[in-house]
């Protein structure tokens, strides 16, 4: 015996018995401020800041391909979000004035608002909001 007079002692029962953590009770996040909402349906439209035209997705929308880069593009470059949310103040806004928001030398005019003691700075285009947007960090894309 190779054992000799250490015998083990198997317990099978033991793992039965183990059970899973018991959920956490749901708690539902708390109401939406004034202006916003968490419903979606046909009585609600969502309406983007800049251009003041309805949030709706039309898949049939050719989307604007920039010229081709110097390097391959790769699979997060041909990402395409429909609508783009503010973190900070949680604004949505249009494809086309998220890209639209920096002002470049083919189009001076920006989307949002400049802030006038720096003009670098960009900030939310919704009156009362002072949420700093100028960096893509800033922002989190929506898929449909």
């Amino acid at each position: 015996n190779p054992l000799a007079a250490n015998i083990p002692n198997f317990n099978y029962q033991a793992n039965g018995y183990n059970n899973a953590p018991a959920k956490p009770p749901y708690i539902p996040p708390p109401p939406c401020k004034e202006g916003f909402t968490r419903d979606c349906g046909p009585d609600v439209e969502a309406i983007c800041p800049s251009c003041e035209e309805e949030l709706a997705y039309d898949p049939d929308e050719e989307i604007q391909k920039s010229p081709p880069a110097k390097r391959s593009r790769n699979r997060k470059d041909n990402e395409v979000h429909h609508f783009w949310a503010v973190k900070d103040c949680g604004h949505v806004y249009c494809r086309k004035c998220y890209e639209g928001r920096k002002p470049t030398a083919k189009n001076p005019k920006t989307t949002m608002r400049l802030k006038d003691d720096n003009p670098k700075k960009i900030l939310c285009f919704v009156d009362d909001c002072d949420s700093d947007v100028t960096s893509k960090n800033a922002w989190v894309g929506i898929f449909l």
